[in-house]
């Protein structure tokens, strides 16, 4: 019992790290572009509130629709290439968190641009009109990189942490 709660409490603290790091780069963002309004309280999380009518539009719009997305990710990958180094630390906690943060990184955004769009929309609009390509296109590209991180993550991530480390998660 006492490591299904430990397992909790990292995939936990993972999340609100996502959070921070994902909402944050919106909020730094609508800052700089002067269009930074307030952020809401959601049951699953915050939502950076901007001017409306929107003022920003093309590369700029798609940008800070996606620049979050790009930065979770890539620290994802920059974690799971650093994953030799965290797993020689001596610190066990630090270990087991940097797994579940790396986890989230990796597949959080893709997951949610490439399928969870479909419901809740959020960035994937602003990158569609920035960009001004199909959804269908944008879903296909975050589809894809959700596939190719599932697969890091099933046959790179979870065996150097786990099965090598049983202490660890």
């Amino acid at each position: 019992m006492r490591s299904v709660l430990r397992r909790y409490f990292y995939f936990i603290l993972a999340g609100i790290t996502y959070l921070i790091i994902h909402e944050g780069v919106h909020i730094v963002q609508a800052k700089i572009l002067g269009i930074y309004k307030g952020v809401r309280l959601l049951p699953l999380g915050i939502e950076v509130l901007i001017v409306q009518p929107l003022t920003i539009e093309g590369f700029t719009l798609a940008a800070f629709s996606g620049l979050s997305s790009l930065v979770t990710v890539v620290t994802g990958y920059i974690l799971f290439i650093f994953s030799p180094r965290i797993l020689k630390l001596k610190k066990q906690p630090v270990k087991n968190y940097l797994y579940y943060v790396t986890f989230i990184f990796l597949l959080l955004d893709s997951f949610y641009i490439s399928l969870l769009s479909f419901y809740v929309g959020g960035d994937i609009h602003g990158i569609a009109a920035g960009l001004n390509l199909p959804y269908f296109t944008i879903r296909g590209i975050y589809f894809a990189a959700l596939v190719f991180n599932v697969y890091l993550v099933y046959k790179k991530l979870y065996p150097a942490y786990v099965i090598k480390n049983d202490a660890c998660c």
